[in-house]
């Protein structure tokens, strides 16, 4: 039977210096053809360079036709900038050419170009700190576009990243087209003042790291936090990783962190605070392979911190609740329940008595989640409502709004979703002002589920984008499995049943990955639901 298709053109562009990473992305489109054209009913063909033919003329006005009727563009960018076009010196390179191009185009209603990707791979912080002429060049550039806040433009740090990014952009981009909305984006000056930042303390680079992450400006950030880890210091070492980790260049994080897992100087000594430093490190690295879904690796380094903590000369009891709490959380995701209220109990135990109330909460919080897990719906309420309690005398922005994410989605299994969508809302508010991304996804995640539950598909729909935006650009697979999950239970409210079988495909998938038996199980009882209908 003949099945139409809606081919759907994008251009490939990068400056040399990045062939690993083309074939990786042409790899990603011809294994999408392959296995999920027919079911999407849309495939891809990439334009590049190199498949133009050559001819008479400037070599750029041979490639710039093959853009002009592209839908997408996937612009890849490393440590070079590139060449100068030939005969023209209004661009640094043919890319840049190529990518204010494409950006006439998105403005212009008769063009079918509809979005523009651009991705920078991570670079090691020691070029960045000496970034040479044309490092510099894609140091500015990027600045450039993050200065604009009007164009999706993203890091990797793996080629397994990059798969992971295009996959899931293929994935917005395989949708039905509506009427192209043009759009006029403007592209600030902007410029890393890197020999200004080698002049600064460690401490002012810190603390304009952390300044720049808040206000957005990522590449600026990333250059501060080079600076200040030029001589290897530990604090501001695992500071960078966890920017790293928050900005989904998870590889980078492990790297980072494992500089001080693996300090000659802290591994030679059992003080307190040397031993600390590398369980906090272990700790982050356990998180790190949660999100993604390298749970045994997780388990393994997270029980290594929790005994380690153990054998400092003094106590160290907030990194030792730190590795306890993780520890238990990566059991939780196996369905290890009682191993997992164990570890909670413990840094229950030690925050009971060494702690602030704040610190008294973060247990709180983490045996809510476990009697959630096990369906002790009303003790995990009365859980999350101590968490909230305490936090009234020792106010935690980030922990209040764990306490009411946890405890909304107590009250929406127990169908009163009215109730937590005021929590809701409220968590929202704290995690946006916080910047806090994990939370907010989660957040958006959440009440999408409630939405659904009172028949409000199209609110869903939203706040499932929100979501999916969110965890393409942290990397964090059980949140792609939950936003697919979720897309497939919308597609099934809305009677699509074939679109829902399709995204429940793609969620039992990644929940595989992720080693995440909870999630297994919701996509199992939606399964059934599917089938039934």
């Amino acid at each position: 039977m003949p099945v139409d298709l809606s081919c759907r053109l994008v251009f490939l562009a990068s400056p040399g210096g990045l062939s690993s990473e083309r074939k990786r992305c042409r790899k990603v489109f011809r294994e999408y053809n392959e296995t999920r054209s027919l079911k999407q009913r849309t495939s891809f063909y990439i334009h590049a360079w190199e498949d133009v033919s050559g001819g008479v003329g400037r070599p750029q006005d041979l490639i710039n036709p093959s853009l002009d009727e592209c839908d997408f563009v996937l612009m890849l960018f490393n440590d070079r900038f590139g060449s100068p076009p030939a005969h023209d010196d209004r661009f640094a390179s043919g890319t840049e050419e190529e990518f204010f191009r494409a950006l006439k185009l998105l403005a212009d209603a008769e063009s079918p170009m509809r979005d523009i990707l651009v991705l920078f791979k991570t670079v090691d912080p020691d070029r960045i700190r000496d970034p040479g002429p044309d490092l510099k060049a894609v140091l500015d550039f990027r600045a450039r576009l993050e200065a604009s806040k009007s164009l999706v433009l993203q890091n990797f740090d793996s080629l397994d990243s990059l798969s992971q990014i295009v996959e899931r952009k293929l994935h917005e981009w395989s949708g039905p087209l509506e009427s192209k909305q043009p759009r006029e984006i403007l592209i600030p000056e902007a410029t890393v003042d890197m020999s200004g930042m080698r002049t600064r303390g460690r401490a002012d680079l810190l603390e304009s790291a952390k300044s720049f992450a808040l206000d957005g400006l990522l590449v600026q950030a990333e250059a501060a936090y080079a600076a200040a880890t030029e001589d290897g210091d530990p604090r501001s070492l695992l500071s960078f990783a966890q920017f790293m980790r928050r900005t989904g260049r998870l590889e980078q994080a492990m790297a980072l962190n494992r500089q001080v897992v693996t300090n000659s100087d802290l591994l030679l000594s059992r003080s307190a605070g040397p031993v600390a430093l590398r369980v906090e490190a272990m700790s982050n690295i356990g998180v790190i392979q949660r999100k993604q879904g390298e749970i045994t690796g997780s388990l393994s380094i997270l029980l290594e911190a929790v005994r380690t903590a153990e054998t400092a000369l003094e106590p160290i009891h907030r990194e030792h609740c730190y590795a306890l709490d993780n520890y238990g959380l990566s059991l939780l995701r196996t369905g290890e329940s009682s191993r997992a209220l164990v570890q909670f109990e413990r840094a229950d135990f030690l925050r009971d008595q060494y702690g602030t109330n704040a610190e008294r909460a973060q247990s709180a919080v983490n045996l809510g989640r476990q009697h959630l897990a096990q369906h002790q719906f009303q003790d995990a309420l009365n859980k999350f409502g101590r968490a909230l309690r305490l936090l009234e005398a020792d106010p935690d922005e980030h922990l209040k709004a764990n306490a009411l994410t946890g405890r909304a989605e107590v009250l929406i299994r127990l169908d009163r979703e009215d109730e937590a969508d005021e929590l809701l809302r409220e968590a929202l508010e704290l995690n946006e002002h916080l910047h806090h991304r994990d939370g907010r996804s989660i957040v958006h995640a959440l009440w999408a589920r409630s939405l659904l539950k009172q028949g409000q598909s199209e609110k869903a729909g939203a706040h499932l984008d929100a979501a999916a935006k969110i965890v393409d650009e942290s990397g964090n697979l059980h949140g792609r499995g939950v936003v697919e999950w979720l897309r497939a239970e919308r597609a099934r409210c809305e009677g699509d049943l074939i679109k829902a079988r399709a995204l429940l495909s793609d969620a039992e998938e990644i929940a595989s990955r992720s080693t995440d038996r909870a999630l297994r199980a919701d996509i199992e009882r939606l399964r059934a639901a599917i089938q039934e209908a």
